[in-house]
């Protein structure tokens, strides 16, 4: 019998349909129905398939049938005359020696031979692309991949560099390509076609019935592809590239696994193999640090382990120090004797293919201080409309040379942008890369700006117009503009600390200025402090004598929010002695007696609050800033209601209170009604206290100050129960916070210096703890004498009882 007829014989006794018997080996229907007529011959893997398959011992098939003679060809050039394949070609290169870390890549690759895909035989070929950033180790996943599954393609593995990138020139013609191909599946050279259709065809032809592995790697675009592509249905073909390859998605049905940088202990795994667990173990923390050094890419870290390994009394500490500098790492990381091996020829291949204006983009794009990119930016730095630079944007991204980190933001490879500097400080002339930066900082500064006059109405900007080029954020609403300080924070302080070493001072200490509302707002005390001692470092330096003083209040209220009274307090009176000198114009000197007063207050200091905060009312009338205006009369009404003086404390309150800034300021108002409904609470004027609490709580509810609300509803539950209503202060009771506030709870700051003629004073007074003889409950009792009384139609005016 022959090899067909014993597999057939088997599978009845065994009760399977060709079709069971194709899905347990993974070869199509069509193909095992022609070995068991005669029509197609055996072999090796095939029947070592088919017994585990049928569950048999291998000797039951017997010998695999001797392959036919192949039949003499036609007229050369015709693609219906290719000879029969007289050898399996296995063309793939040797495994990588050292692999580790790609199991989820691996087993999404493992994905295109699971019995759940359609069977061999539907459809049409299996395509997948295989992308990513040079260095990131694609062939590498592929070639050990391709070695696992390669006794799942019984009729050879093709393998070819499509040269795409490389240093070997142009990529490499799918008509060369073909040739290879045709030859290793066994067709006479006299009959390979001269022109690429009919070579591909002849391809198709030779593939139709086989079982065959294409790896193509390297490849420059989807038009290189294509024509290596098989029609039949049992064929897998893989792609690497350092596209996207889009066009074999959309047009070809490939599938796409995109390869990151290695999780951080996948690559110390890589250096475990590489170096031997005994180096890596025997400093952990270096061997961390030299992982992020190589910014997690196999390639650098393959050659970072290679020079350790090559100077035995090298330490991968001693390694992490050659790596420090942004100058050198990229020199480091070269191997020696191999120059495509080294980290800037491998970036070279992508940058060398990119056209003139992607080019340039991908230089200043590097210069961004931080790794995180919108359009947005992007049209800052290059001194263009933000859809120009989204295509920009795209077409690197297209190529790897960005990352796409999130919808509309994209990331620089730590290695990549030092790639990118390098290139811009060679080809771009130092005027141009200081006016990309320029036009950055500004950027920022003038969106933090207007972040800050819609969190602090009224509030003025820290600098001048925006720079020609330059078009700022635009907000609607105050929750829009803290979810772009929010999104933008990591990149906004990388942007602090860059003017600061490249000797910006404007930049610097207007940054951190113009975001103290935003920062106090939303509770980021460490990144408040960094960014007001940077700013206090450059403004050092600045020729501006106000920068001083408007940064060591900045960095005075930052401590104070901070839960650091002392060194609050000796910033904020350095602050106070230069505006004694004229370090300062009347707004800066005004806002820089609040703050103190605020922090003495804090502290249970109220005259010495009154002593500071006189001068202050005449300061800010003279400023002209009704906002600022307001925050001081708020103030001189909360220290005299500390020191029992309740009519001045009235006084204060009603005329703060009766001005109308340039926008909405519930913080400062709700807390301006705090006082006052505490004022009422001590008269014994009940109603009306109960009618400015409730007030107050609207606006605390507004404006999101959970410690002015918890100290609303505090004082609104002692004056519902003084009035005889304790069932409606239940609530607002339980909801009163027990105790005094903690860090987190601070009651905001004042407003801090201004920055120049324009400069802001952004108001965010609270109450600090309330005098026990306040907040204890009191009885309704006649007004003293002397006390001044709020006249109906003034209680009308700002209040609802």
């Amino acid at each position: 019998m022959r090899f067909g007829e014993r597999l057939r014989a088997l599978r009845q006794e065994r009760g399977l349909s060709l079709a069971e018997l194709a899905r347990a080996t993974s070869y199509s229907k069509s193909y095992l129905s022609r070995v068991e007529t005669g029509r197609r011959p055996g072999h090796e893997l095939l029947a070592a398939a088919c017994a585990r398959a049928l569950g048999v011992a291998p000797e039951l098939l017997g010998p695999p049938d001797a392959a036919p003679a192949a039949p003499s060809a036609t007229a050369p050039g015709s693609p219906a005359a290719p000879a029969a394949p007289v050898a399996v070609p296995v063309q793939l290169p040797p495994a990588p020696g050292v692999f580790a870390g790609r199991e989820e890549a691996l087993a999404e690759l493992d994905g295109a031979l699971a019995a759940a895909r359609p069977r061999w035989g539907e459809g049409g070929p299996r395509v997948w692309v295989v992308d990513g950033m040079g260095g990131v180790g694609k062939t590498a996943l592929v070639v050990r991949w391709a070695h696992r599954v390669r006794d799942r393609f019984p009729d050879g593995v093709l393998f070819s560099d499509l040269a795409g990138h490389g240093s070997s020139g142009a990529p490499r013609e799918p008509g060369e390509v073909l040739d290879g191909f045709l030859r290793a599946l066994g067709a006479d050279a006299g009959t390979i076609p001269p022109r690429v259709p009919e070579r591909s065809a002849l391809l198709r032809t030779l593939l139709a019935e086989r079982r065959v592995l294409l790896v193509l790697d390297n490849a420059a675009a989807p038009a290189q592809v294509r024509p290596l592509l098989p029609g039949a249905p049992g064929c897998l073909v893989l792609v690497t590239s350092r596209t996207r390859m889009a066009g074999l998605v959309v047009r070809d049905g490939a599938r796409r696994v995109t390869l990151a940088p290695l999780p951080p202990e996948r690559a110390v795994e890589l250096l475990r193999r590489t170096l031997g667990p005994e180096r890596v173990d025997a400093d952990p923390a270096a061997a961390r640090e030299l992982v992020l050094r190589c910014g997690r890419l196999p390639l650098a870290l393959l050659v970072a382990a290679e020079r350790a390994l090559s100077r035995p009394g090298l330490t991968l500490a001693r390694v992490n120090e050659e790596l420090r500098s942004d100058r050198t790492r990229l020199h480091v990381l070269a191997a020696a004797d191999d120059g495509d091996s080294a980290l800037r020829t491998v970036f070279s291949w992508s940058y060398r293919a990119l056209a003139p204006e992607p080019g340039r983009a991908f230089r200043l794009l590097a210069l961004h201080p931080g790794a995180g990119l919108t359009a947005e930016t992007a049209a800052a730095l290059l001194g263009t409309t933000a859809g120009n630079a989204h295509e920009l944007l795209d077409v690197l991204a297209d190529v790897h040379l960005l990352e796409l980190e999130a919808p509309e933001r994209y990331r620089f490879h730590s290695l990549l942008q030092v790639y990118g500097r390098e290139l811009a400080e060679g080809r771009d002339s130092p005027r141009d890369r200081a006016a990309a930066l320029d036009r950055l900082y500004d950027w920022y500064r003038q969106g933090a700006d207007a972040a800050g006059r819609l969190l602090e109405p009224g509030a003025r900007p820290a600098g001048a117009a925006p720079l020609p080029g330059v078009r700022p954020p635009v907000f609607g609403a105050a929750e829009e503009a803290v979810a772009w300080c929010e999104a933008h924070l990591a990149d906004l302080l990388s942007v602090i600390r860059h003017a600061a070493r490249a000797g910006r001072p404007p930049a610097a200490w207007q940054l951190p200025f113009a975001l103290w509302s935003f920062f106090h707002r939303r509770h980021h005390r460490a990144q408040w402090l960094n960014a007001a001692r940077i700013a206090v470092a450059a403004a050092a330096g600045s020729p501006d004598p106000r920068a001083l003083t408007a940064s060591l209040a900045l960095l005075g209220a930052a401590q104070l929010h901070a839960g650091r009274p002392v060194e609050a307090e000796i910033h904020l009176r350095r602050a106070l002695a230069r505006c004694a000198d004229g370090g300062a114009d009347p707004e800066s000197e005004c806002a820089a007696r609040n703050n103190l007063a605020e922090l003495v207050l804090g502290r249970g200091r109220a005259a010495e609050a009154l002593e500071l905060l006189a001068p202050a009312l005449p300061l800010a009338r003279t400023a002209g800033h009704r906002w600022v205006e307001r925050v001081t009369l708020t103030n001189l009404g909360d220290a005299s209601l500390r020191l029992g003086r309740l009519a001045d404390a009235e006084r204060f309150l009603l005329e703060g209170l009766s001005l109308r800034p340039a926008g909405p300021d519930p913080r400062t108002e709700g807390l301006a009604l705090l006082h006052l409904g505490t004022v009422y609470r001590a008269l014994g004027r009940l109603p009306q206290a109960v009618g400015c609490l409730r007030r107050a709580l609207e606006l605390h509810d507004a404006s999101g100050d959970r410690r002015a609300r918890g100290r609303v509803l505090e004082q609104l539950g002692h004056a519902l129960v003084a009035l005889g209503r304790p069932e409606e202060a239940v609530p607002g009771r339980h909801e009163a916070p027990a105790g005094p506030a903690d860090a987190g709870e601070r009651p905001p700051v004042l407003p801090l210096p201004g920055a120049g003629p324009a400069a802001p004073v952004a108001a965010a007074p609270t109450p600090a703890a309330l005098a026990p003889a306040v907040l204890a409950p009191a009885a309704a009792k006649p007004v003293a004498p002397g006390e001044a009384r709020v006249p109906e139609q003034s209680r009308r005016h700002w209040y609802r009882l």
